[in-house]
Parts: C-alpha cells; structure tokens; sequence
C-alpha cells in the first residue's frame, strides 16, 4: 500500500472539510473530557470511602441510667453491652467515654466551629457511649447483635454518612458520563457525516482508482485516516483541558479540604495514565464508526 498517498489524502481532507473537522475535534474533546472526569470522580469517590472508612466508628448511645451513674463502664448494663461486642472477632477496638468525656469530645469537635452550639448544650445532654471500630465498617453485624439490649438507646454507624457523602458524588459521575455519552454521540455522527461527505465528493477519483485495481481498504483509507486525525486531536485537547482544569480549579478550590484529608486527593499523575487509555478507545471507535460509514459510498 502507498502509504504516503493515505496520508496525503487524508490530511488533505481534513483541510478540505476544515469547519466540520473544527466541529469534530472540539465535539470529541468535550465527549472525552467528560469522560475522563468521570473515570477520575470514580476513583475520587473511591479513595475518599476508603480514607473515611479506615476512621469511622459505630457508637453506641446508653440508656440514662448509665450515663448518669457509670463513670467508668462497671455497671453490669455497660459490661454486659461491652463484653458482647469485645468478644466478637470482627470488632477491633472498644472505647468507653462517659458523660463528661462525651461532653469534653464534643467541645473540642464544635467550639471554633459551633461555639453558639457549644454554649447552649449543657454537660447533662450528652449519654455515655461505647464507641466501636469495626474491622469490617460494612460489616455491622457485632453492633447488630446489641441493637435492640435494653440498655442501648441509640446505635448511629458513621459510615452511613460516608456511604451518602459517596452516594452523591457518584450522582455527579452518572450525570457527567451522560453528558458524555450524548456528546460522544454526537461525535459519532459527526464522524459519520464528515467521511460520507468526503467520499461523496471524491466518488469520481475512488470510481476511476476502483476500475484500475486499487482495493476497497486503499479507497477507504484516507477518509478513516482523517477520522482518526480528527478523534486524536481531540483526544489530545481533551487531556490538556482536564489536566489543566484539576491543576488550575479543581486542586485549587479544594486544596484546604486535600490537606486536612476530607476528601482524597486524586494525583495528577492519574490524568496521564487515564486520559491516552480513554483517548485510545476513542480513537478505535472513532475509526469503526468511519469504515462502517463508507461502506455505502466505496463498494467492491
């Protein structure tokens, strides 16, 4: 195969159809872009249920009895309730906080940030706690166990928080793979309308190279070369876009929340690793969806 004649062809008929390959690159930028978004959001929402997970706690309210009489969990209630989740293999820490440390740990956590919370809430609020890490945060059966004892009044598992926290980001991811699936879509046709209207308008010169020989996959090439041109400046313009939107907005907005480890900071090593994967892929669909289209224009 002349391969300098595809390439001359194919470049050639990028210039030839200039606005609609504009068209195409930007299309598949913004498709490809949202994509690796979405594959990035993915790992975001992964590695932050993995940050917060590793440091949730299941705690267990007392009843007001042993809150306001057991300093140090001897009474037969509080053990009995410790005694069976220490017990269970799938438990890895148990921690007793009585109603002053309760209280103590709470002034610490809200007073810069609630100090009116603070002031309004008096030691007597708040229950002793038996506070539970489990090895397993999915696996909530230990505390299920003593769920419904007498003596528990309330049982709150923090990772249910984490796991809507992680819930809502992966809405975000959804929303933003659709947007990417109807621009992708979009590009598709694109593609689709750009060959056919090359081969169209070359039909004479593919008609007469045809009748002296030339095969059907030489015909086709130059047009699936220039879809292919097309989809990798796109996918091109799409990394620098994403790479330069987490470097510029996203790691800027977010950089206090990174430090202080609220939500897990993806690398950017991560953009150059997936975006050429995504880039890859569409560049595979992009030439496909070109060679399926000629096949109406350049025949055997």
């Amino acid at each position: 195969m002349n391969w300098g004649f595809v390439f001359r062809e194919g470049f050639k008929g990028l210039g030839r159809n200039i606005t609609m390959t504009i068209a195409l690159v930007i299309t598949t930028a913004l498709s490809l872009a949202l994509v690796g978004a979405g594959v990035l959001l993915s790992r975001a929402t992964a590695d932050t249920k993995a940050l917060y997970l590793d440091r949730v706690e299941v705690m267990v309210e007392l009843d007001e009895d042993i809150s306001a009489n057991d300093r140090d969990c001897s009474s037969p209630q509080c053990q009995e309730v410790r005694d069976a989740l220490q017990k269970d293999d799938r438990v890895e820490q148990v921690t007793f906080r009585n109603r002053q440390q309760s209280y103590e740990r709470f002034v610490e956590l809200f007073q810069d940030s609630e100090p009116d919370l603070v002031r309004e809430t008096s030691p007597d609020a708040l229950p002793a706690a038996l506070h539970v890490r489990l090895k397993d945060p999915s696996d909530t059966a230990p505390v299920d166990a003593i769920r419904d004892m007498p003596q528990v009044a309330v049982v709150t598992d923090q990772a249910d928080t984490v796991r809507e926290a992680a819930n809502t980001m992966d809405t975000f991811r959804n929303v933003t793979w659709a947007v990417a699936g109807a621009q992708g879509l979009a590009a598709i046709f694109l593609i689709v309308n750009m060959v056919q209207l090359a081969a169209y308008n070359r039909r004479e010169q593919i008609g007469i190279m045809r009748m002296v020989g030339a095969s059907r996959w030489f015909t086709q090439a130059p047009f699936v070369l220039e879809a292919v041109i097309s989809v990798a400046l796109g996918a091109v313009l799409a990394t620098v876009l994403v790479w330069a939107g987490k470097r510029s907005v996203i790691d800027s907005m977010l950089g206090d929340l990174y430090s202080s480890q609220l939500i897990a900071d993806v690398p950017e090593s991560a953009v150059w690793t997936v975006m050429p994967l995504v880039g890859l892929a569409a560049i595979v669909v992009g030439g496909l969806a070109a060679q399926i289209a000629l096949r109406s224009y350049v025949r055997k």
